[in-house]
């Protein structure tokens, strides 16, 4: 469960139980409906008015970086582990694997995440901060390696995960379209 930022005043017994509430109100709410699902289904699936809804979320990008907070860490916790592995190739498919299928947890999600992670004003941006930096440095090395193309940037290559089509009963992009994106990164 992701908890508020840590930046954030400590949060009142009721007003972290109306967060928590949120947070999982919004993963129903978005899992089953979409990214666009309106924002007072996430207030009444949580039991809680638009206010409290907004007071803690002031935007839709707000929520989705609650959402996907600890996916993000994941994420970034897995391109730094990657950074050693003896097959710099095998390393960036299989954290892009793990990316396409975070990017595409809820319906419409990815084009949202991979627009947030290339505007530095959105909220995703400095959640994502990290992740990306530590993508960034696992592409740089397989660049080193001549295991991809060195004319492509690693948020040109995020971007491109993103806009994947999704097939939500696989969890991600369908395998051929993954299968394309890797081949035109490979030199």
């Amino acid at each position: 469960m992701s908890t508020p930022p840590l930046d954030a005043k400590p949060l009142r017994a009721d007003a972290r139980r109306n967060y928590e509430a949120l947070v999982a109100a919004g993963q129903k709410v978005f899992s089953r409906n979409g990214a666009d699902a309106p924002m007072d289904d996430v207030a009444k699936e949580a039991g809680v008015g638009r206010g409290t809804l907004y007071r803690h979320f002031p935007s839709r990008e707000h929520l989705f970086v609650a959402l996907m907070k600890d996916r993000v860490d994941l994420l970034d916790a897995q391109a730094r582990e990657l950074l050693d592995a003896p097959d710099v190739w095998q390393a960036v498919a299989q954290w892009l694997r793990l990316y396409d299928r975070s990017a595409a947890e809820h319906g419409g999600m990815s084009m949202r995440v991979g627009a947030c992670l290339t505007d530095d004003r959105s909220p995703m941006a400095a959640v994502g901060a990290p992740m990306k930096a530590s993508f960034a440095r696992l592409w740089a090395r397989a660049q080193t390696a001549g295991a991809v193309r060195d004319d492509v940037a690693a948020d040109e290559v995020l971007a491109l995960i993103s806009a994947l089509p999704r097939r939500p009963e696989q969890h991600g992009s369908a395998n051929t379209f993954l299968d394309v994106v890797f081949r035109g990164l490979r030199p």
